[in-house]
């Protein structure tokens, strides 16, 4: 599993765009999974991503180790955990 932080680009200013399509574009996968912040004013989204990708500049792409996400996690959500295929969970409580 490896994992990322990055911000949304608004070179466009109606809308910002993650990494993801650049990645798919070079034969590989990305995933957001959670965001600290705003995202529309430089909030940093963490992921998982697949291969090797290049040119993500745009959105100041930054692989991270696991520790790194977890503790990017956890900062939001105390109960935050690293499930048995690698990416970070949390509990969800059910309300009744």
């Amino acid at each position: 599993m490896k994992y990322a932080t990055w911000i949304l680009d608004f070179t466009n200013p109606k809308y910002g765009t993650g990494p993801e399509g650049s990645i798919y574009a070079q034969g590989y996968t990305a995933e957001a999974f959670m965001s600290s912040g705003d995202i529309v004013n430089g909030g940093k989204t963490l992921g998982y991503f697949t291969g090797e990708p290049t040119n993500l500049e745009a959105w100041s792409f930054t692989e991270i180790t696991q520790e790194e996400s977890l503790s990017f996690v956890t900062a939001i959500d105390s109960t935050a955990y690293v499930a048995e295929d690698g990416k970070i969970q949390v509990e969800i409580k059910e309300e009744i």
